[in-house]
């Protein structure tokens, strides 16, 4: 079993490796960014707790430099998995709040286990599909991505507003990660995963509905009336499934140094829409949801496909059907609902 770091421990992605990570015996640190953080999560695996085979440590601010090396010093890790940098759209300063957090936290981290932490073999970063996409080609019908396609943004684009920060800060992050690769050579091997839209059943404490992680949200702002469906990437995965895709790309030797999209493939917001309506049709019709266009998911022209089989045979990837991750997911908004969230 394996001694593990896991930053932003407490997010919806980090929440379900987590839970993974302890259920097959491997022994986690936790980095959170307030001690007020952990409350839930210590709850929630009391027993890894107890046995110390969960700890938590504080660090407020991943962009300052050698934020890690305290923690890394203080235990003998094997692995180190990264999934600490924020998606939120309350942004009002894009350089200071999204692209300095995703590049100089994942510069920051993968220097401090360069320089104090000989044990770590692996280090995964989860990194996005918005570093691999090219917004400015839209829908692109006929485009099949892969690993070898790269989001063409730059820094100055970036600026330009939230939405193209976002994916500057993806981009840039990764492309920092592997560019520190190259140049320092590390002990360690490095591996990026690529997920696009993440949907699936949050493990990660959910204080109220409304605040749920903005994925998520497509979803229960559908299933509450509340909102239309949210039109924008076009494939997407289960969270349990990226979770089980960073425990595999920690432990596989053909991992190393490599990048793999994690995704079951093509989705459209209008299954969302159809499942409610199939599934909850009282609900349906007293939140007055409307139906839009039952069984019509895509543009006439089509839209672009993605190639995930990479992560299939080299990690063992097998992917969740769309309906059962809808199934858990909206079981689990119930759940919240009947607690009064």
């Amino acid at each position: 079993m394996s001694t593990v770091l896991l930053t932003g421990a407490n997010g919806f992605v980090a929440a379900s490796i987590l839970k993974k990570l302890l259920e097959r015996g491997h022994t986690v640190v936790g980095t959170v960014r307030s001690e007020s953080k952990t409350a839930f999560l210590r709850e929630q695996f009391m027993d890894a707790v107890d046995t110390d085979k969960l700890r938590f440590t504080i660090v407020d601010d991943i962009t300052v430099p050698g934020a890690f090396d305290a923690v890394l010093t203080a235990n003998q890790f094997d692995a180190v998995l990264h999934t600490s940098s924020p998606f939120h759209y309350n942004i009002t300063d894009i350089d200071k709040e999204l692209l300095q957090p995703a590049i100089q936290g994942t510069i920051g981290i993968l220097d401090s286990v360069h320089r104090v932490a000989p044990s770590v073999k692996r280090v995964v970063v989860t990194s996005s599909f918005a570093s691999v996409v090219d917004r400015s080609k839209g829908t692109w019908p006929g485009k099949v991505y892969t690993e070898a396609d790269w989001n063409p943004t730059t820094r100055e684009e970036g600026l330009k507003d939230i939405g193209s920060g976002y994916y500057a800060s993806k981009t840039l992050a990764e492309q920092a990660a592997w560019d520190f690769v190259k140049e320092k050579n590390p002990s360690f091997t490095l591996t990026t995963l690529c997920p696009p839209m993440v949907y699936g059943p949050p493990e990660q404490e959910v204080a109220s509905l409304v605040k749920l992680n903005t994925s998520n949200l497509d979803i229960y702002d559908i299933f509450n009336g509340t909102s239309d469906p949210r039109y924008g990437v076009w494939i997407w995965v289960d969270v349990r499934d990226l979770a089980e895709a960073h425990i595999l790309a920690m432990d596989a030797a053909v991992a190393a140094n490599q990048r793999y999209i994690i995704s079951e493939g093509n989705f459209s917001p209008q299954m969302f829409v159809d499942y409610v309506w199939m599934h909850y049709p009282e609900r349906a019709a007293a939140k007055g949801i409307k139906k839009h266009t039952p069984g019509k998911y895509y543009p006439d022209e089509g839209v672009y496909r993605v190639d995930a089989s990479k992560s299939v045979k080299e990690l063992g990837m097998k992917y969740t059907p769309i309906e059962h991750m809808l199934r858990d997911t909206i079981q689990k908004f119930e759940e919240l609902e009947a607690e009064g969230k």
